[in-house]
């Protein structure tokens, strides 16, 4: 197994804006087994814990949640991942997902391309943005 910082945490719905969810410390683990599950555990105060409830009340399947680990600036990884429990204590809650490495390449590029649709973007100038911006490593 391997143990990494969680620097921050979001929440990726289907359709809509990911959802930031303020941590004070976490750990993501890298379980190294054969399929391939990863550990996610996050320190919030009680008042983020209910924005994750309200997100995922009555969700049964997974869903994706973005996590940037041991630096900043690193690129986010993406989860496919199910909610397993809550540990709440005096102030704070320990929440831990399980989930797996989806491929971060595929979901940057969906999310770039997604953002150069929305700002009209279509044809040639389409492609020639979303190749620049591959180039670049930038989001426009």
């Amino acid at each position: 197994m391997k143990t990494f910082k969680l620097v921050s945490l979001q929440l990726v719905p289907e359709h809509g804006e990911p959802e930031n969810i303020e941590i004070i410390d976490g750990l993501i683990i890298n379980k190294e087994n054969e399929a391939n599950t990863w550990l996610i555990e996050a320190l919030m105060n009680n008042e983020q814990y209910e924005l994750v409830k309200k997100q995922l009340d009555g969700k049964e399947d997974s869903f994706v949640v973005s996590c940037i680990i041991t630096k900043k600036d690193n690129t986010p990884a993406f989860f496919e991942a199910f909610f397993e429990n809550a540990r709440e204590m005096e102030d704070y809650v320990s929440v831990l997902f399980i989930g797996k490495l989806r491929n971060r390449r595929r979901e940057m590029a969906e999310l770039l391309l997604d953002d150069l649709i929305d700002e009209g973007l279509s044809g040639a100038r389409l492609k020639s943005a979303f190749r620049d911006s591959l180039r670049s490593g930038s989001r426009s």
